[in-house]
């Protein structure tokens, strides 16, 4: 099975905040290969400018150093742009994750944000991080 990471599950799991023992938890799977993970180039940054403010540098830069040695970084092109204004979606950034996360392979996008969750017309299946850990079981 190949997942998705939108950002806000890996601040969880990295910055220990809301549900991040679930998070954490499926960020091990990836780890252990018992799913395939896959994060978009554009939540790096997103996720290094988050983590330097609550973590600090050091820590922030090895925290993008360990995701990209698990998870598949997958591009954010021209392309994948464009093709998310086409969507129906609310939110651009939610589609561009669903438009990456869905040429990269991925079955479905993992996410704590209920907006995405509730998103109606993403062209991939979204899902908490609860419900995705209870298929592995």
């Amino acid at each position: 099975m190949k997942i998705a990471f939108d950002t806000n599950v890996l601040i969880d799991a990295i910055a220990e905040r809301r549900e991040y023992r679930d998070a954490q938890a499926l960020i091990l799977a990836v780890a252990q290969e018992r799913i395939e993970g896959v994060i978009s180039a554009n939540s790096i940054t997103d996720i290094y400018y988050i983590l330097r403010k609550r973590i600090g540098d050091g820590k922030a830069r090895e925290a993008i150093w360990n995701l990209m040695a698990v998870f598949e970084v997958a591009e954010v092109n021209a392309e994948i742009c464009s093709t998310a204004l086409g969507t129906a979606m609310k939110d651009f950034e939610d589609a561009v994750l669903a438009v990456c996360a869905k040429q990269a392979g991925a079955e479905k996008v993992v996410t704590g944000d209920e907006g995405f969750l509730q998103e109606t017309e993403s062209p991939i299946a979204v899902a908490t991080v609860r419900a995705v850990l209870e298929t592995l079981v």
